[in-house]
């Protein structure tokens, strides 16, 4: 009996593969993005929504390139178009529905466990992509960074997925932007203290995003930044 033929989770023939300084340029928009445009439920309902349903599409299309740019299968592609389709769509009907109705968009709505899973999933897809290059070039850097701040945004989704079973994140209800403003300032470990964490599984998340923001610079980036310098040193010429 012949044995069933195991499907790869990458097959490394995506168009988008290795374009990584377009997935960094998406993925700063996005940060910005989350920064400044508030997805939940504060102030104007309609403004909220249609708000929320920009962001969601916005980061949405980060994770489907940075998957794409990492060589995913395109089965598994599909199943992540879906989801996001799923999610967007959600928002934008909630977001029309808050316009003529003037019902409060849920930020937990742009953020459900499956979106959470998947921000997870891509800079893990960009890292084990970048391990696959032969030669540090200046796209693998690059990809490096792309790696770096797409953890932000999923450490963000789940500081506001959490809030659905463990509310409120902060001691004082926030913006969400306020989310995102954490979210950086704990990988970067600036920690200003100005905003914590108040409940025990918002400060496991906020410790675990600290210490895999140290991690990754100090073990990951600061070995793609040494094997290309030493490549530069032995004279040979980045590849673009």
């Amino acid at each position: 009996m012949k044995k069933p033929t195991r499907r790869p989770i990458f097959d490394d023939r995506s168009r988008l593969l290795d374009r990584f300084g377009t997935l960094l340029g998406v993925t700063a928009a996005s940060i910005v993005v989350l920064s400044l445009v508030d997805i939940g439920p504060n102030g104007n309902a309609s403004e909220a929504g249609w708000g929320s349903a920009f962001a969601s599409l916005m980061v949405g299309t980060t994770l489907l390139l940075a998957l794409r740019a990492s060589g995913l299968s395109r089965r598994l592609q599909g199943v992540a178009d879906l989801v996001v389709m799923v999610v967007v769509g959600g928002v934008i009907v909630l977001a029309a529905g808050a316009t003529y109705l003037d019902v409060a968009v849920p930020a937990t709505t742009a953020a459900p466990w499956a979106v959470v899973l998947l921000a997870f999933v891509a800079p893990l897809a960009v890292v084990r992509r970048l391990v696959q290059h032969r030669e540090v070039t200046r796209g693998t850097l690059l990809g490096a960074v792309s790696g770096y701040l797409l953890l932000p945004i999923a450490f963000f989704y789940a500081f506001v997925a959490s809030t659905s079973w463990q509310s409120p994140f902060f001691s004082t209800p926030q913006p969400t932007t306020t989310y995102m403003y954490f979210s950086l300032t704990t990988i970067t470990t600036t920690g200003y203290g100005d905003v914590t964490a108040s409940q025990p599984f918002g400060r496991l998340l906020a410790m675990a995003e600290a210490v895999t923001g140290q991690v990754y610079l100090v073990t990951f980036v600061a070995m793609l930044v040494g094997l290309f310098a030493a490549g530069r040193l032995q004279g040979r010429e980045p590849q673009l």
